[in-house]
């Protein structure tokens, strides 16, 4: 089925998600939303949330559920889209895992590590290979920060 025979509504909906998405960091970053509200806000407008969910991994927006969450990230299929992450943005998708309180922890742990150390994990990250960087952020797609 092609764009032009879906319902208006429903790519209207999915242009909602990625709307929202896109103002929560994406696709530099990983975005989770709470699952429930998600299949439900579809099924009020008379959709499944996992046509909505097709259409998405159409475009190169894959999701995966965790839990309650439901997890989007960017379909990396080149080693040019691999190298567009770096460090920073990964450690972003942590944080956006955590609640508060994990946050505000980490961000006092960090205070306490030297910058020598942290300048040391940049550059492990840079001579890592665009495979390694992939594996990488696999394994944070999967992470859940402990309660």
């Amino acid at each position: 089925m092609t764009e032009e025979q879906l319902d208006p509504k429903l790519l209207e909906f999915v242009s909602l998600v990625e709307k929202n998405l896109e103002k929560n960091g994406f696709p530099a970053n990983t975005v989770t939303f709470p699952l429930e509200k998600m299949y439900a806000s579809a099924s009020q407008r008379g959709f499944s949330f996992n046509k909505v969910r097709d259409l998405l991994q159409q475009k190169g927006v894959v999701s995966e559920i965790t839990g309650e969450r439901i997890l989007f990230s960017q379909h990396l299929d080149s080693e040019a889209d691999l190298e567009m992450f770096d460090m920073q943005s990964v450690m972003q998708q942590i944080l956006q895992k955590m609640t508060p309180e994990q946050q505000a922890e980490v961000a006092s742990m960090m205070q306490n590590v030297p910058s020598e150390n942290i300048e040391q994990m940049k550059q492990q990250w840079d001579l890592m290979s665009a495979t390694e960087k992939a594996d990488r952020l696999k394994d944070l797609q999967k992470f859940t920060p402990e309660s």
